[in-house]
C-alpha cells in the first residue's frame, strides 16, 4: 500500500473530524500524502425520510443541510484555486463549528441546536487566504449535482451504506474504508498504532466490517459539555 490517501468529510460530521485530526497527526508523523474530497451527509440520507432523521433530534437534518451549504463553498474554492486549498479551508471551517465555545444547555438538543445553526463563513475562508465571496456559494445548489456524484463516488468505494469519514488508500482503485469512528484524535505513538492497525485491516482482501454500536459523542470544545457520553449520532 502506497502513502496516498483520499479523505472524504463532511464539515458538519463530529466524528468525521476528530478522524481527520487524527490523519493530521498521522500525515504529521509519515510521509502521507492527503488528498481532502467532500461527502455529504445531506445527500447520502436523502433516502431516508425527514421525520425517521428528526427522531435523533429535531435538528438533525438541518445540520446536515449546514453541512451541504459548506462543501458548496468547499466545491467552489477548489474550482477557482485547485485541490491544494481544500485541506487548509475543511481545517478552518471544522474550527469554525467545534473549536467554537459550547452552548448554554448542557444536553444532546443544545448541541445539535449548533450543529444546525447557520454561520458566516467568511471568517474561515480569510483565514486560509481565500476570497471572502467564495461565502456566497453556500446557497448555490447548482453545484449539488457534483457534490452528488461526488458522495456516489465515495460510498460506492466502499460498497454503499455507508456515513462519514471515508478512507480511500491508494485512490481510485485501492480499498476504502468508513471510518473509524472515534471520539477523539490519538497523538503521537498512539495515532500512529491506530493507523497501522487500519491500513493493515483495509489492505486484507475480503475484510469488511468490524463493528461495536456502542459510541460516545466526539470530545471537542464546542461538545465539551456532552463529550464521552452515549449517542445516536451517526
Amino acid at each position: 500500500m502506497s502513502d496516498r490517501l483520499e479523505f472524504f468529510f463532511d464539515p458538519i460530521c463530529p466524528f468525521c473530524w476528530v478522524t481527520s485530526r487524527w490523519v493530521v497527526e498521522v500525515a504529521r508523523q509519515r510521509p502521507l500524502e492527503v488528498t481532502w474530497r467532500p461527502v455529504s451527509l445531506a445527500i447520502l440520507n436523502e433516502e431516508i425520510s425527514y421525520d425517521e432523521r428528526r427522531k435523533a433530534s429535531p435538528d438533525y437534518p438541518d445540520s446536515h443541510v449546514r453541512g451541504l451549504e459548506m462543501l458548496r463553498v468547499v466545491h467552489a474554492a477548489r474550482e477557482q484555486h485547485g485541490p491544494g486549498v481544500v485541506g487548509d479551508l475543511y481545517t478552518a471551517l471544522g474550527e469554525l463549528v467545534w473549536d467554537a465555545d459550547p452552548p448554554e444547555g448542557d444536553d444532546f438538543r443544545a448541541v445539535m441546536g449548533e450543529m444546525a445553526r447557520r454561520r458566516d463563513l467568511r471568517p474561515a475562508l480569510e483565514r486560509v487566504g481565500l476570497p471572502a465571496d467564495l461565502a456566497d456559494a453556500a446557497d448555490d445548489t447548482s453545484r449539488d449535482d457534483a457534490l452528488r456524484t461526488e458522495t456516489q463516488e465515495a460510498a460506492e468505494r466502499c460498497g454503499g451504506g455507508v456515513g462519514t469519514p471515508i478512507l480511500s488508500f491508494d485512490p481510485p482503485n485501492g480499498p476504502a474504508l468508513f471510518g473509524p469512528v472515534i471520539d477523539a484524535p490519538p497523538q503521537g505513538e498512539d495515532a500512529l498504532r491506530l493507523w497501522d492497525a487500519v491500513a493493515t485491516l483495509a489492505q486484507w482482501r475480503g475484510f469488511a466490517e468490524l463493528k461495536r454500536t456502542l459510541r460516545s459523542f466526539p470530545d471537542t470544545p464546542m461538545s465539551a459539555k456532552l463529550a464521552r457520553t452515549e449517542t445516536t449520532v451517526r
